[in-house]
């Protein structure tokens, strides 16, 4: 329980942003940061928190408005990215959950990651969107079932998100739900955030 309250502290609290937003606008760009947390499938059991898997993003956000609700809540079509940083631990819970095998000795510290999804913002409180994403990392030899790569850098995937915007006057927390599968990625794995946005 003591882990669990810990780790809703640290989804809920991490993560700066700020928000500025015209809500007569038919446009939103949303600019923030976040901090995620590497689950990992959905099948390992959760039970403790464990720091290492705590990485952080920023995220962003342009939008069209397409239809507004009676209390003037706009949904809209939104194009989402993240750019972020895993550390070296996160590196090495996602080849041995994707299945692959490396000759490096020890991961660096600053794994890039980015994802592009276009989707829609519900309300301007659910968001539901898909796209593409890939992880970075050192140059390295990686084996998997599929065969053999000496100069490796990259893992390419799909990535899928679910999430919930909650206004605060001008500040929005974020909690997101975010899904990295396909491509070269064997298992689904589950990546939540928390954060907060401004809209400009």
């Amino acid at each position: 329980m003591k882990n669990t309250v810990a780790l809703f502290a640290i989804l809920l609290f991490s993560g700066i942003s700020v928000e500025a937003q015209n809500q007569k606008s038919a446009f939103a760009v949303a600019i923030g940061a976040s901090a995620n947390y590497y689950y990992g499938p959905s099948s390992r059991n959760f039970d403790s928190f464990e720091g290492n898997r705590v990485n952080y993003e920023l995220t962003g956000m342009i939008a069209l408005t397409i239809a507004r609700d009676k209390n003037d809540h706009r949904t809209m079509l939104a194009a989402f990215g993240d750019y972020g940083l895993n550390n070296k631990r996160t590196m090495e819970h996602i080849f041995d959950d994707q299945g692959y095998f490396t000759t490096a000795l020890d991961q660096g510290s600053s794994n890039n990651f980015y994802e592009v999804e276009g989707g829609v913002l519900i309300g301007e409180i659910l968001r539901l969107s898909t796209g593409v994403g890939r992880q970075l990392y050192n140059e390295q030899t990686i084996a998997s079932s599929n065969g053999i790569n000496f100069q490796s850098t990259q893992l390419n995937y799909y990535s899928s998100t679910v999430g919930f915007n909650f206004r605060i006057s001008t500040v929005a927390i974020v909690l997101n739900c975010n899904l990295n599968y396909g491509k070269e990625y064997t298992t689904t794995v589950i990546k939540p955030s928390d954060g907060l946005t401004l809209n400009f």
